[in-house]
C-alpha cells in the first residue's frame, strides 16, 4: 500500500468497509485529519486501533496515518454519536465507488425500453462498427416492424455523430443536451416524453438488402461548442439523486416515449464514468469489444473484472466481441485470450450450468476491407456478407422480448407425442446402421462428391472415416442397391440410367451388423444373375471373412498380402479367371462392369492390434494401395473398388506419406462436421414429421439455417429463449463431440432415440418445441454409456488405455486432471489425444462429453463450461 493524499487514505477506509468495527457510524476525511463518529468514545480505543491497523498496516503509527509521499501524519479524532449517525453503505455506478453495499429502490427491469451498450478499453478495436453492424441486422431481418434508438455516447471521441451529421447543427438535443437535462430538471415521465419529442426528429437511414429503414438517433453532440465545454456529468447527476441508476433507467423511459423496441449505445472507451452508468447496471445488455493484443486484452479484463466484484449478476447479459483476430492465429493462442477473458464471466456461473463459451465469447476474424471506411451509408453498404454482420445475426433475435402470446400459441400434445414416437422408432432402427425405416438415404456432402466423380467410370477409392462415421451404413445402401446406378439414384433421383451396368460384388463386410448376410446374399445372388450366371458363391462374403482371420494369424509380408487380396478378387468367380486383366477383358466383351466392396477390415484385424503386431499393417497397405494400382492399371476400367477404412488405422498402417495417400480421397472421406450433423438430425426428423422440412433443402442449407430449423425440434436455447441458458443446437453438438472437432452419425441418431425415448406426460414446459431441455440433457450420459461399449468392442486397443481411468478413485474422479493423475504412459496419453478422447489445455487434461460420463468423472468448479467451450468448435 502507499499513500500519496488524503483521498488515497479516504478510498482505503470506504474499500475496506468490511473492517469497520460496529461501534463505527461515519468516517470523514479531510486533508489533514480523519473524524470518526463512534457510538460510545470511552468504549471506541482497542477495537478501533486494530481496524485501523488491518487497513493501513504500516501506515498506522501512533494514532495517526502517514503519507508515504511527504511523510506528513494525518491525525484521527473520534466525536460521539448514535444510530442516527451511521451512514449506510450505497452502491454507485461509477468506476470511482469502492461500495459493495445493497442499493434500494432498484426496479428488477429497467423501466422502458431493454438497453444494449457497446464499450472497449481502447479505441480502434470495431466497437462502433459492430454496433452499427447489429443495427443494421436489426433492420435487414425486422425492417420497420422494429423501431431503435442509437445513442452516441461517446462524448470524447464521438463516432457517429461525425458519420451521420457533418453540419454544424446536429438535429434538436444531443445526448450531453439530455444530461444537462436531466441535471436541472424533474426527471420523470414528463421530462422523458419532452426529449423523446426532440429526438424523434433526428433520424439516421439503414439501407439493407430489401429497403431503407429509418431509425432514431441520438447525437453526442448538437455543435461541436458542446463537447468542448462538458458541464452535466454522471457523477454530478447520481450525486444529486436518491435512484443512483438514474441514468439507464431515464435513458430506458425515454426510449419508451419513443416506442423504441431497443436502445443501441456507443460508450466512451476506457475506465470512465461517462460509460460507467451502463457497465454497472446489470440490466443493460453489454457488449464488450476487444482487438487480440495485450493493452486491449488486459483492460478489457479489468473491466469485467470490476463488474464482476461489485456488481452481483452483472456479466449475465453480456458478451465479449474479440476483433481483428489474424486468420494464422493459433488456436492455442486464442484459447490463452478466450481463458483471460472467460474468468470472469465463469466466476459467476456455477460448476453445473449449461452456458458455454461460444454464448459469450464471439470471435470475428480480421478483415482488411473494413479498416478504413468513410461515412454511415458506405459502411453499412459494405457490411453487407461480412463475417461480423453474420457472427452478429445470429445474436439479433435475442435482442428482443419473445411475444407472451405467441409463446402460448404452441404445439399440439397430442402431436408431440406422435411425432417423439415415431422419431423414436426412426431413430431406433437406424442406430446399429442396418435399419430400414428410412426409404431413403442421407446424402452427405462426401456421398455426393463420390457419385459426381463416377458417374461414368468405376470408382477405384478408399473411403476414410472415423469410427461411427457411417461408412457401414453406406455399405448396407450399396449392398441393398445391388447396382452402382441405382445406388447414384438416391443421390441424383434424375440421373440417366446407366449405358453399361455395373454390379455390386461384396467380398467381406463388417461382423458387427446383425442381420446382414440375407442382403449380401440377395446382392450375390442377382450379381451372379446379371453377370449370366458367372459362378458367385452367395456365401461367399462370411468364407473370405474366415479366409483373411486365416492370414492375419500369419506373420505375412506386404508381397504375401498383395498376393491374398489378388486372389480374393480372382477367386470371387471360382477358378474362372487367372489374373485380374482376365476379368477385366471378360467384362469388356460382355459390356458389364463390377464394383467390389470391402468393409469390416477393423473387425479382422482387431486382436493384432490389440496385441501390438505389425502384420495387419501390411495387409492396409497392400490392399489400399498395392491392389488399387493394379486396378487402375487395368487396360478396359470395368473392375472398380470402394474400400470402407477407418481413417485412425489407415494412418497408423500408412506410415510414409500417409497425407499425399489421404489428400487422394479427401473428397471422399466421411467427416461428420457440426454442419453435417445438423442436416442429418434434420433429415431424420423430417422423416417423422414434415414440419421439419417445410420451406428448406436439408441437403444445401448453411449451418445457421439449419440450426433456425431444428429450433422447433429442440428449442433454441436450454429455456426460454430469452434465458441465459446455452443455445440448444451448440450445446448437443459440444457434448457430443470429440476434440478433433468430429461427432459421429451413430451418436446424433443415438442422440434423437434416448432424447424421444420418455414420453412426457401433461402439459410440456415449453410448448415451442417438440423435445424438453430436461431430456436433451439426461439423453448425454446414456449416450455416454453406449459409446463406451462400442469402444470396447470396436477399438479395443483404446479401451485398454481408457479402462485405466475406472480404477481410480471415486473421490479422484474429479476435472481436469494434472499429469500426475494420469495413469498412463506418454505414448498411451498420444493415443488419447489423437483419437480426440483426451486434452490439454494450460497443463490440465480434460475427456469430451461423450466419454466423461461413462468413465464416471466429475468436474471442479467452473471446469465445466471451459471444457464444452473447447468441443463446442
Amino acid at each position: 500500500m502507499r499513500l500519496f493524499t488524503w483521498y488515497d487514505v479516504e478510498t482505503e477506509l470506504k474499500k475496506s468497509r468490511d473492517k469497520w468495527p460496529v461501534s463505527w457510524n461515519r468516517v470523514d476525511v479531510y486533508n489533514d485529519e480523519i473524524i470518526i463518529n463512534v457510538n460510545d468514545i470511552a468504549d471506541a480505543g482497542k477495537e478501533s486501533e486494530k481496524a485501523l491497523r488491518d487497513i493501513f498496516e504500516k501506515n498506522y503509527v501512533n494514532d495517526g496515518i502517514v503519507i508515504d509521499f511527504d511523510k506528513s501524519v494525518m491525525e484521527i479524532h473520534y466525536e460521539e454519536g448514535d444510530e442516527d449517525d451511521k451512514t449506510v453503505p450505497v452502491k454507485i455506478p461509477l468506476f470511482k465507488s469502492t461500495s459493495s453495499g445493497s442499493e434500494s429502490g432498484v426496479q428488477e427491469n429497467l423501466p422502458g425500453s431493454p438497453i444494449v451498450a457497446f464499450h472497449s478499453y481502447k479505441g480502434g478495436v470495431g466497437r462502433t462498427l459492430s454496433l452499427i453492424s447489429v443495427a443494421r441486422e436489426i433492420s435487414e431481418i425486422y425492417g420497420n416492424k422494429k423501431k431503435i434508438l442509437v445513442i452516441d455516447a461517446d462524448v470524447e471521441a464521438p463516432g457517429l455523430t461525425w458519420m451521420l451529421r457533418k453540419d454544424e447543427e446536429n438535429g434538436a438535443v444531443s445526448y450531453l443536451d439530455v444530461l444537462s437535462l436531466m441535471h436541472f430538471y424533474n426527471i420523470d415521465a414528463g421530462l422523458a416524453e419532452r426529449i423523446a419529442k426532440l429526438i424523434e426528429k433526428s433520424n439516421l437511414v439503414i439501407e439493407t438488402e430489401r429497403l431503407e429503414v429509418e431509425q432514431y438517433f441520438l447525437p453526442v453532440y448538437r455543435k461541436k461548442e458542446q463537447v468542448m465545454d462538458i458541464f452535466s456529468s454522471p457523477e454530478k447527476i447520481i450525486a444529486s439523486q436518491n435512484n443512483k441508476y438514474i441514468i439507464t433507467e431515464f435513458i430506458s423511459m425515454v426510449g419508451a416515449a419513443l416506442k423504441a423496441d431497443l436502445i443501441l449505445v456507443d460508450l466512451r472507451a476506457g475506465i470512465t464514468d461517462f460509460s460507467a452508468p451502463f457497465l454497472f447496471d446489470a440490466r443493460v445488455q453489454k457488449y464488450f469489444v476487444s482487438s487480440t493484443s495485450m493493452q486491449s486484452i488486459m483492460g478489457t479484463r479489468q473491466i469485467l473484472d470490476a463488474i464482476h466484484e461489485r456488481e452481483p449478476g452483472g456479466l449475465q447479459n453480456s458478451k465479449v466481441l474479440l476483433t481483428m483476430i489474424p486468420k494464422e492465429m493459433e488456436e492455442q493462442t486464442l484459447f490463452q485470450i478466450e481463458n483471460q477473458l472467460a474468468e470472469p464471466f465463469e466466476k459467476e456461473l456455477d460448476s453445473d450450468t449449461e452456458v458455454i463459451r461460444q454464448s459469450y465469447l464471439i470471435r470475428i476474424l480480421f478483415d482488411y476491407s473494413l479498416v478504413s471506411l468513410g461515412d454511415f451509408g458506405e459502411i453499412c453498404s459494405v457490411l453487407k456478407g461480412k463475417e461480423v454482420t453474420k457472427v452478429l445475426s445470429c445474436f439479433v433475435e435475442g435482442l428482443f422480448e419473445k411475444d407472451t402470446a405467441e409463446e402460448e400459441n404452441g404445439l399440439a400434445t397430442d402431436e408431440v407425442k406422435r411425432v417423439l414416437a415415431k422419431l423414436n422408432e426412426i431413430a431406433t432402427n437406424e442406430i446399429t446402421a442396418e435399419g430400414n425405416a428410412s426409404s431413403d438415404m442421407l446424402s452427405t456432402s462426401s456421398i455426393r462428391e463420390i457419385v459426381r466423380d463416377y458417374q461414368d467410370t468405376v470408382p477405384q477409392i478408399v473411403v476414410l472415416g472415423a469410427k461411427g462415421s457411417g461408412k457401414t451404413y453406406i455399405y448396407k445402401q450399396m449392398v441393398m442397391k445391388k447396382t452402382w446406378g441405382d445406388f447414384i439414384k438416391i443421390v441424383n433421383k434424375n440421373a440417366e440410367p446407366e449405358e453399361t451396368e455395373t454390379v455390386v460384388v461384396p467380398l467381406i463386410s463388417s461382423v458387427n451388423m446383425r442381420n446382414i448376410n440375407k442382403l449380401l446374399q440377395e446382392c450375390l445372388r442377382y450379381a451372379d444373375s446379371a453377370l449370366e450366371n458367372i459362378g458367385l458363391d452367395i456365401k461367399a462374403v462370411e468364407k473370405n471373412y474366415q479366409k483373411l482371420l486365416s492370414c492375419s494369424e500369419n506373420d505375412l509380408r506386404l508381397t504375401e498380402w498383395l498376393e491374398v487380396w489378388r486372389n480374393l478378387v480372382i477367386h470371387t468367380f471360382g477358378e474362372r479367371f487367372r489374373d485380374l486383366s482376365e476379368i477385366d477383358e471378360y467384362f469388356h466383351n460382355k459390356n458389364k462392369k463390377v464394383i467390389f466392396l470391402i468393409d469390416g477390415l477393423e473387425d479382422l484385424f482387431m486382436d493384432s492390434q490389440v496385441q501390438r503386431q505389425d502384420g495387419w499393417k501390411y495387409a492396409i497397405r497392400a490392399l489400399c494401395q498395392n491392389l488399387l494400382n493394379e486396378l487402375r492399371n487395368l487396360q478396359f476400367g470395368n473392375v472398380g473398388i470402394i474400400i470402407f477404412a477407418r481413417r485412425d488405422m489407415a494412418e497408423e498402417a500408412i506410415e510414409i506419406n500417409f497425407e499425399q495417400f489421404k489428400n487422394q480421397y479427401s473428397r471422399y472421406e466421411l467427416k461428420w462436421t457440426p454442419t453435417e450433423a445438423l442436416r442429418l438430425a434434420l433429415w431424420i426428423a423430417a422423416q417423422a414429421s414434415p414440419v421439419f422440412s417445410k420451406d428448406i433443402d436439408i441437403l444445401k442449407s448453411s449451418r445457421e439455417a439449419l440450426e433456425e430449423k431444428l429450433e422447433l425440434l429442440w428449442g433454441k436455447k436450454l429455456g426460454r429463449r430469452d434465458s441465459r441458458e446455452a443455445i440448444s443446437a451448440l450445446w448437443i453438438i459440444a457434448a457430443l463431440s470429440d476434440f478433433t472437432g468430429q461427432l459421429q452419425a451413430r451418436d446424433i441418431v443415438r442422440f434423437l432415440k434416448f432424447a424421444t425415448g420418455n414420453l412426457p406426460e401433461g402439459t410440456f414446459t415449453y410448448p415451442d418445441r417438440y423435445i424438453m431441455p430436461s431430456e436433451i440433457r439426461k439423453a448425454i450420459p446414456d449416450c455416454s454409456k453406449d459409446k463406451y461399449k462400442e469402444i470396447q468392442v470396436e477399438m479395443r486397443a483404446i479401451y485398454i488405455i481408457l479402462k485405466k481411468f475406472e480404477d481410480i478413485e471415486d473421490g479422484d474422479k474429479r476435472l481436469p486432471l494434472t499429469l500426475d493423475k494420469i495413469p498412463l504412459t506418454g505414448e498411451e496419453i498420444a493415443r488419447l489425444e489423437s483419437q480426440g478422447y483426451l486434452v490439454t489445455r494450460d497443463k490440465k487434461y480434460y475427456f469430451p462429453e461423450i466419454i466423461r460420463f461413462a468413465l464416471g468423472f466429475t468436474y471442479e468448479k467452473g471446469a465445466r463450461p471451459r471444457v464444452l467451450s473447447l468441443l463446442a468448435k
